[in-house]
């Protein structure tokens, strides 16, 4: 049996098939190509184009006034991490938009793409007042009214507002108060026929919020420290300003930080010096005012050695109290969160005292982990591993420090209570003195130690006014923001050829699906290289154009026909296979390919050639021999076999001498008993005695098994295959015949061929004179005539 549904696949190449598909849906993938550019089309027509503007930026940093006094300024940054997140920060991006005045933003509407007029628009709106915040974000329509007014028109909180206004006038309402400036009246007009205007009043946050996401910060060389400020959108103009803005914030806001942080430190130093400068005052005039009271003029030489004594050791006391502040200031920063500012700014305490060079490097250590805790910070989270490691190391180094400082707190007491008890004992010593020497003494002291502690200041002020007058922000702009009306996406030129490629590689895919799947038979080379090489192929039958209801006997009528032809050359290719045959079976896969038709007719060429031959309908199942001859079907085959009919009452005679037929005769309900009867074989034997040939009309053998037999037994068993019809798999079931060795040769007819797909069969000579016919079945039954 023939299973028609059952999936072929031609994993071998195949000219005969490439050359079908080819000719049969070459215009596949120029559809597919054609569709997909169209695709592509539309999808540029309506996608917004996309613009790009980049500038490049160098961050650096000039530190002169290190050379001269080896100390570096606090400002001074070996990495950009906190730069780059501070350009990426929606503070500066804040500060960036406020430099553009981007208070109103202009739209135009078309049916689809809804475009920001930036820089671009027919109309401006220049905002005074806006007295109701809720209308930020609100669409505020313009119409042109009358070729010189405009309408605004918006709905908000439920209700519809409109109002009418002259072209470049003051606009004012309960909820804004606007002028509208219209520079070409012409301009707006056009706008206004072609697309839908309107205006919002922008939420500064809200607007942030939209733009910052198209902003990129790119590191392009650490260690030059190079960053592009990239920015995209759908306006050129605006990427423009936008990234020209970034930059020119960042810079403005970097020098104001450093400006703001050097003035703070000399505003602390100062203030300093006008408290000490207060204390040294008030102590000279204290001295001053004691001399001229007392008539005290030189009391130097008095007790000279008692004050030498004192003063030094009292120097050494107000060092060791200057050194132990120092070390509580040192504790009061040592928090658990130190910061990494103020543990800097611990290092210039250091110099000079007795403890310098034990501290000072532990707290630089401390400063350097604090500042690469600061960086990481801007690439990692505090659940970090490295951010943990290098906490416990700044716990570590500040429980040393804190240590350090116990003990050297514990010493300068000691040294401290000692130093009080000499001092103590020279006083003891000094009271026996005159009352006013030693009054002179003791004013003398403390101007002695303001003018030191003053001195102390200033010095510190000198040094680092000239760190920081020699440290200077260096940020420069290496590359300009550019301007360019190229939209950088999409690119038209690769949306085309993507969209044109996948329309290709589906075309010719359809086409090599078509290729795999290829399941018909075309030609007599394509039905040759399916068969086995058992199978004799007789010829080909041409297809004609016009259907018929019905297969027709048509070879008398038009003898210098094609199928007239092809029929004689069948004829004559059967005299090579078997010159005597008496009986021919024809038999096919499936109903529709035409076994009927080349019954009829190669009875009627065969019977015109002298023979006297008769037709027998043997599809008992769907006979159609008596549609062909135009006859009754009342008594036939089926009759006859059972006998309820003589063989003389079902035969009948055709318009062509010596070419009688049989009839099918009722449809009974047990036909392959009786094909396969006895009774058949009586009737055949008989109807070999009356006729030179017999042609049976064979049921299809890929449905039904009963005509296998007949073929079998037949001197010419012929299977008919109709091209662009018959599945290839149906070549399967004429395998199995032979394998099975059911019957021993079988010759083969290529029904319904193109003209050019003959294979070689030349007939054609007799085409285009006499009769012919311009029709063909496409199914079982074969066409009505039409003469031409």
């Amino acid at each position: 049996m023939v299973n028609q549904s059952k999936l072929i696949i031609n994993k071998h190449y195949n000219p005969i098939i490439v050359s079908t598909i080819l000719k049969r849906f070459w215009w596949w993938p120029l559809l597919f190509i054609g569709f997909f550019a169209a695709i592509a089309f539309i999808y540029l027509r309506y996608t917004k184009p996309v613009y790009e503007s980049n500038i490049v930026i160098q961050l650096a940093e000039k530190d002169q006034g290190k050379e001269i006094i080896e100390l570096e300024n606090i400002n001074t940054k070996t990495s950009i991490s906190s730069e780059i997140e501070l350009l990426r920060s929606e503070l500066l991006f804040n500060m960036a938009i406020q430099r553009l005045n981007m208070e109103v933003s202009l739209y135009s509407k078309g049916r689809i793409l809804t475009e920001e007029k930036y820089h671009q628009s027919s109309f401006n709106v220049q905002p005074y007042a806006i007295h109701d915040s809720t209308l930020c974000d609100v669409p505020i329509n313009v119409e042109l009214v009358d070729g010189s007014k405009v309408k605004l028109s918006y709905q908000h909180k439920g209700k519809n507002h409109s109002l009418v206004r002259p072209i470049n006038s003051r606009i004012t309402n309960e909820h804004f108060d606007v002028m509208l400036k219209v520079p070409n009246v012409q301009n707006l007009k056009e706008d206004d026929a072609e697309n839908d205007l309107y205006f919002t009043f922008n939420n500064k946050q809200t607007l942030v919020s939209r733009l910052i996401s198209n902003l990129e910060i790119i590191p392009v060389d650490e260690e030059a420290k190079t960053v592009q400020i990239l920015y995209k959108g759908y306006n050129p103009d605006l990427c423009h300003d936008i990234a020209d803005a970034v930059a020119r914030a960042f810079f403005s806001y970097d020098e104001e930080m450093k400006r703001k942080s050097a003035e703070n430190i000399l505003s602390f130093i100062d203030m300093q010096l006008d408290s000490i400068s207060d204390g040294l005052q008030q102590s000279k005039d204290s001295l001053t005012t004691f001399q001229r009271n007392a008539n005290l003029p030189d009391p130097e030489n008095v007790g000279l050695s008692l004050t030498e004594n004192m003063d030094r050791f009292q120097d050494q006391l107000f060092e060791i109290e200057g050194e132990l502040s120092t070390l509580q200031l040192v504790s009061s920063k040592l928090r658990n969160e130190p910061n990494r500012l103020e543990i800097y700014r611990l290092i210039p305490e250091m110099l000079g005292k007795s403890f310098e060079a034990s501290l000072t490097k532990q707290i630089q250590d401390l400063h350097t982990m604090l500042e690469r805790k600061e960086d990481l910070l801007f690439e990692v989270t505090d659940e970090n591993a490295e951010i943990k490691s290098i906490n416990q190391r700044i716990q570590s180094k500040i429980q040393s420090i804190r240590r350090s400082v116990e003990v050297i707190q514990e010493r300068l007491m000691n040294n401290a209570k000692t130093i009080r008890g000499k001092i103590g004992q020279f006083e003891g010593e000094y009271f026996k003195l005159p009352e006013k020497k030693m009054e002179y003494n003791r004013l003398k002291s403390l101007q002695d130690l303001h003018e030191e502690y003053y001195t102390l200041l200033m010095e510190k002020k000198v040094l680092y006014s000239i760190s920081n007058a020699g440290y200077a922000s260096n940020n420069r702009v290496l590359n300009e923001a550019t301007l360019n009306y190229v939209p950088v996406s999409p690119n038209r030129k690769l949306v085309y050829a993507g969209f044109i490629f996948i329309g290709t590689i589906i075309g010719f895919g359809v086409l090599l699906f078509k290729y795999v799947t290829f399941n018909e038979i075309n030609t007599v080379e394509d039905l040759k290289s399916l068969l086995p090489e058992k199978a004799t192929i007789l010829g080909n039958v041409p297809l004609l154009r016009n259907a018929n209801e019905f297969s027709q006997l048509m070879v008398h009528e038009a003898p210098k026909s094609i199928i007239t032809e092809a029929m004689r050359n069948i004829r004559t290719n059967l005299s090579f296979v078997n010159n005597n045959a008496r009986v021919i079976a024809i038999s096919s896969s499936i109903s529709g390919e035409g076994k009927t038709f080349v019954a009829l007719n190669l009875a009627g060429i065969i019977a015109l050639s002298g023979k006297k031959t008769v037709v027998i309908d043997l599809d008992l199942r769907k006979p159609k021999v008596h549609l062909g001859f135009n006859a009754s079907n009342i008594s036939g085959i089926s009759n006859l076999i059972i006998g309820k009919v003589s063989l003389d009452e079902c035969i009948h005679h055709s318009d062509i001498e010596n070419l009688d037929f049989i009839t099918a005769g009722p449809i009974p309900p047990n036909p392959s008993e009786l094909i396969l009867s006895h009774g058949f074989e009586d009737v055949l034997n008989e109807l070999k005695e009356r006729y030179d040939v017999v042609v049976i009309d064979n049921p299809p053998v890929g449905l039904v098994t009963d005509g296998v037999k007949i073929l079998s037994n037949a001197d010419v068993p012929i299977y008919i295959f109709k091209s662009h019809y018959s599945k290839r798999i149906f070549a399967n079931r004429v395998k199995e015949l032979f394998d099975m060795r059911q019957i021993e040769h079988l010759n083969v007819v290529l029904n319904g061929t193109k003209l050019g797909q003959g294979g070689g069969y030349g007939y054609g000579y007799g085409y285009g004179y006499g009769y012919g016919y311009d029709y063909y079945d496409d199914d079982d039954s074969t066409s009505k005539k039409k003469r031409k």
